[in-house]
């Protein structure tokens, strides 16, 4: 039988399938950062998805070859654009290798899934930002997750929150089992996309872990690590450095830009810096001078020295 498998192992996230039903190694197996797919999942472009998945299901209820063979081709494009459909073209590789009329009963409530599908994504989409901002996100609803879905679940009917703009956890299949060879984890066997949203957030409130928007990107991050962090380290939208990086960079210029010695020191060194143009000093000159200004720079900043001292210092060397 098929399966698509979800785990939280860490500070990680990893979706294995298995398309071929061996129930043997996984036919793929990805990790990513811990919350990755599902915040990925609210920035997804939902129409252009819940297009292809119209088309997707047209062509498999057709059960024309070459339709059918358009179809699986989407939904691996599907797949490969985000990990959450990874469920959706693993369930429908296995139906096809088996047989369409061998699992007709399967085959049609699929079907039904796919046709729902389209119409369900921006919905879970509202849902997840919603779950946000009244339960995990650390500026608006504070560091208690499990107290803050108290208020809004009703834990006999979880699948009914007391605001309709939620998202309502779902019955999941989950065993607990032997995850990276050297520990154990629960593990969840989805079978919709609506499972591995579940998960994703039930394990969030579990493990008491925030989100919070970056300063930079203004995208949500997972605080996995420290609950001040204020820049993300998700992969950068432009290809450029990780907003993380940035945020240090930008807070250490500002620090430096109120720092007389920093200042003096940053004054100096551009100045020299120009003799090397202008052939007053050589390269090696230079850094040597460079050096020896940071020795004195770290004595200054430990108080071994005073700034003036610094300063007449640079003027003489």
């Amino acid at each position: 039988m098929w399966y698509c498998k979800m785990y939280f192992p860490g500070r990680h996230e990893v979706i294995e399938s298995d398309a071929f039903g061996t129930q043997g190694a996984p036919s793929q197996r990805k990790v990513f950062p811990f919350l990755e797919s599902l915040l990925s999942f609210t920035e997804l472009d939902i129409g252009m998805v819940a297009v292809a998945l119209r088309c997707i299901s047209d062509d498999l209820e057709s059960l024309d070859r070459e339709r059918v063979t358009n179809a699986m081709v989407r939904l691996g494009a599907l797949a490969e654009m985000h990990s959450f459909f990874r469920v959706l073209y693993t369930k429908w590789f296995y139906f096809r290798s088996v047989g369409f009329e061998n699992t007709e009963a399967a085959v049609s409530g699929a079907l039904d899934e796919l046709r729902s599908l389209s119409e369900e994504l921006p919905l879970y989409q509202k849902q997840i930002q919603r779950f946000f901002a009244l339960i995990l996100d650390i500026d608006k609803a504070g560091r208690e997750p499990s107290r803050q879905a108290m208020r809004y679940y009703h834990f006999d009917q979880p699948d009914q929150p007391s605001d309709p703009e939620l998202f309502p956890f779902h019955l999941l299949t989950t065993r607990f089992e032997p995850v990276g060879g050297d520990a154990c984890a629960p593990v969840l066997y989805a079978s919709t996309v609506a499972d591995m949203i579940s998960f994703s957030l039930q394990t969030c409130v579990e493990r008491s872990i925030t989100v919070r928007r970056c300063k930079n990107c203004g995208r949500y991050f997972a605080q996995t690590g420290r609950v001040s962090a204020e820049y993300c380290d998700r992969t950068p939208l432009d290809g450029q450095s990780s907003c993380r990086a940035m945020g240090a960079f930008q807070q250490w210029t500002l620090k430096q830009a109120d720092d007389p010695v920093f200042k003096i020191y940053r004054r100096e060194y551009k100045r020299r810096f120009a003799w090397i143009k202008a052939g007053r000093i050589s390269d090696s000159q230079f850094y040597a001078w460079s050096e020896q200004a940071r020795e004195q720079k770290k004595k200054c900043d430990e108080g071994s020295i005073t700034a003036e001292e610094f300063g007449r210092w640079l003027k003489e060397s």
